[in-house]
């Protein structure tokens, strides 16, 4: 992921609030394994708090994303807007939890890079399928289409029928008159 540019140095900050930025591109997921996300032009405002005994990190993440419409599997982009927040804190790593990090004793430094992916990640919806929120900007490619559903009616027809199973549907639908 490139780490060293994704690495925030902390010790020498005076108390305060302090802003780093970070520029999100395809290279940033190439090293990331199985990762769906293919094109990327992302935006990251980090803004950390500094207090004396804690750290609070607020991201901003803004762009596009590209990834593979779900039902069609055509590439789009993907706009992505998110803000989460971070807290840090010295102590055992073993007490960190999804919100706070909990880095050892004497740490003056952290790796922000695993936190972005994921928030990026986060923001992403779990169904993507772009036509159905604006069909006029985005069209599914219908021929893709035609021949996913031929396959798949292919192979329900050559799957033969359980005949267990056409006992059951047979008293399925006695039962629905």
């Amino acid at each position: 992921m490139g780490k060293s540019q994704y690495i925030i140095q902390f010790a020498g900050l005076p108390v305060g609030i302090h802003e780093f930025e970070f520029d999100v591109t395809d290279k940033f997921f190439t090293s990331i394994e199985s990762s769906e996300i293919q094109r990327a032009n992302l935006h990251v405002l980090a803004i950390l708090t500094k207090q004396n005994n804690l750290l609070q990190m607020s991201f901003e993440i803004n762009g596009t994303v590209g990834v593979e419409c779900d039902r069609c599997l055509k590439d789009f982009d993907f706009p992505v807007e998110a803000e989460e927040v971070l807290v840090i804190k010295h102590g055992n790593p073993d007490e960190s939890t999804d919100e706070i990090l909990v880095i050892p004793e004497g740490e003056d430094e952290f790796d922000v890079a695993q936190y972005i992916y994921e928030y990026i990640v986060l923001a992403l919806p779990v169904r993507k399928v772009p036509c159905e929120l604006d069909e006029e900007s985005f069209k599914c490619d219908y021929e893709t289409l035609e021949k996913l559903n031929s396959i798949s009616s292919d192979a329900k027809k050559e799957e033969p029928i359980n005949p267990l199973w056409e006992q059951l549907n047979k008293l399925k639908k006695n039962n629905k008159n």
